[in-house]
This record gives C-alpha cells, structure tokens and sequence, in this order.
C-alpha cells in the first residue's frame, strides 16, 4: 500500500474589512508580535507582509521594471492566494481577503472560486480548511449588504465559516449607555451591559446572516483582543472551529498544530464518546471495579494529545487492535498528522 501523505499545516481563509481585527487575531493565535512571512501561489517566499505590500506598491505605481498591476486586480496588500505564515507556529497557513464592497461581483467570485478550489484539491496540503469571516463591530454598520450577499450565494460545503464578532467592547459600551439612560446606576449599568448588548446583537444584528442560505457554522464574539486576556477570545475561536469540523481527521490536524492547548485536547476526548462508551459497557456488564484499559482505549484517548509522549508498559501486541483503527481512519479520510508517537516496552 503507498505510504498516505501526511499534512502539516492547518489551512485558514480570514475574511474582513480594514480595521476588523484580522492581524490581531492572528498574532494572538500564534502568540507573537511580529509580521508573517508571504509566499507566493507557488511557494516561493516574498517576505514579510511589509515588503509583500512595498513590491506591490512598487508595481503599481510603475517604480519597478515588472510589468504593472492595475489596482483593481490587486486590490492592495490582499491576494488571496498568497500564503501568510507566522514563524512562531508554522502549523498554521493564513490566506486573507480584505472583504466585499457593495457591487463588487468580481471579489465575491474570485473567493468563490478560491473556496471551491483549495476545498476539492487532491492536494491535501493545498486544501481549504476553515474559513473566519470577521466583522468589526465598532463602526456604524455592523454588517453590511455586500457581506450578507456572502452568506446568501456562496456554499462553502464542507469548509464551515466561523463568523468572527470583533471589537465586541463597542457594544457593550452602547448597551452601558441605553441601560443608564434606563434608569440604572453606573455599577447596576456597568454590570449588565455585556449580557444587554448580547441580546441586542443577537436579535437585531445576528439575524442578517444566520438566517440566509449558508449560515456560518459558529459565532464567536472577541472582547478585549488588545488586553493580556486576549487568549481567552482566541481560545474561543478555536474550540468553535474544532467543534465545526465534521471529521475526526481534521479535528486531529487542529489540535496537532494547536498542540499547546490543553483544553482543547481534553473537549475532543470527552467529545468522542471513547469514555463515555467505556463507562456504559461497564455499568451494563456490572464490572466497574474490574475495569482495565486495552489499546484500543489507550488509542481513543492518546491520538487527541498529539505531542505527548507516553510509556504504556505494555507489549507491542495489545496495541495493534488501537493502531488498526488509527490507520483506517486516517486511511479513510487520507489523512495522517504525523505527530502521534506511542512508546512501547518490549
């Protein structure tokens, strides 16, 4: 049988405005203040987002010797099929549209096309695996026309879309303001205000995208990004992720490149039933007391902690039932993170 090609990296498409938080968010998540690297569609490395963005500058305003590029087919420092990748986690592969303008058919198209594409490649280094539509919640459109048209005609299939809320702060401090106007006092108003404009966002503003034909499959309201907390909304974001994924593959190709999230880790085990199925057999058959793992739970519950090396005193044999049905799932979905290392005593 050929040897299954192993995939390294985690593939995310962010979507966005100017201004809607998306190289915050992305900095949190790779936990570092420094720029990406650009690679081109072929590989080749650029540079940073900085000097992606003078080279293109450069060749617009004919500066260079290249041949130019018209604005509108480069709109600015955004090419979608550029890869971004943080050198602090490389388990990570960013591509980035700066978003949708009313009647701008041709970016809508172009990002289809980008969707369906990486989605239906044979090349599984080259797939497409989630998609963070971000919208910044500070200015005076929430979400516009041209951003609820993306939910209306385009189906991402198997990609789910997790609509990122940012700078949520800016609603909380509006319901602050409609709660003292109420009659509340400022520690009454203070305290209420994040639960209000919760409830304000998600009767008045949610339901212009969640209720169009391809709803985003999680939400995710990101508070304080610029704060030392800002993990915490980060962490939110990838448990939602996680949980939209509809494969256990790509679930494991997350959590092998989100390796230093613990509670990741433990959400996907207790999600997968192998503990749960464990304890019902026992209390059917009556024999709690007597429980003693095999591979094959030892498995369920290892292949979720990547990056965790684990001495099981037990021979090599009592694993292959385990080490089967690893290989079949990865066999299945043709996927294999690489990163499981099981140490066995002979």
């Amino acid at each position: 049988m050929a040897e299954i090609k192993r995939p390294t990296h985690f593939r995310v498409l962010i979507i966005g405005r100017a201004n809607a938080g998306k190289t915050t968010i992305l900095r949190a998540l790779c936990g570092t203040d420094d720029e990406p690297e650009v690679y081109d569609r072929k590989g080749n490395k650029i540079g940073s987002v900085r000097t992606a963005f003078r080279s293109i500058r450069n060749k617009v305003t004919g500066r260079d010797s290249g041949a130019t590029l018209s604005p509108s087919s480069m709109r600015g420092l955004h090419k979608i099929d550029y890869s971004l990748i943080f050198p602090s986690n490389r388990g990570y592969i960013f591509h980035d549209s700066r978003g949708f303008e009313s009647g701008a058919a041709d970016e809508l198209e172009l990002v289809r096309d980008f969707i369906q594409t990486r989605a239906d490649s044979n090349d599984l280094d080259q797939q497409l695996h989630a998609i963070w539509y971000c919208f910044p919640t500070d200015g005076n459109r929430l979400i516009t026309a041209a951003e609820q048209e993306f939910f209306e005609k385009i189906d991402t299939g198997r990609v789910p879309v997790i609509a990122v809320f940012t700078k949520f702060d800016a609603l909380d401090s509006a319901a602050f303001k409609i709660l003292e106007a109420g009659g509340l006092s400022f520690d009454e108003a203070k305290q209420g205000a994040p639960a209000h404009a919760e409830e304000l966002f998600k009767t008045t503003h949610l339901p212009l995208i969640q209720n169009q034909p391809h709803p985003p499959k999680g939400v995710v309201c990101l508070r304080n990004m610029q704060s030392n907390d800002s993990h915490r909304g980060v962490s939110d974001l990838i448990e939602k992720t996680f949980t939209s994924l509809d494969e256990d593959a790509l679930k494991l190709l997350l959590v092998s490149v989100q390796h230093n999230n613990i509670k990741l880790c433990i959400q996907a085990v207790v999600g997968s039933g192998i503990i749960t199925n464990a304890a019902k057999a026992l209390v059917k058959q009556r024999e709690v007391s007597s429980f003693e793992p095999d591979g094959q739970f030892l498995w369920g519950i290892l292949k979720w902690f990547p990056y965790i090396w684990v001495g099981t005193g037990k021979k090599k044999g009592d694993l292959e039932q385990g080490n089967a049905e690893i290989s079949s799932l990865y066999e299945n979905r043709r996927y294999i993170t690489g990163n499981i290392v099981m140490m066995v005593t002979e």
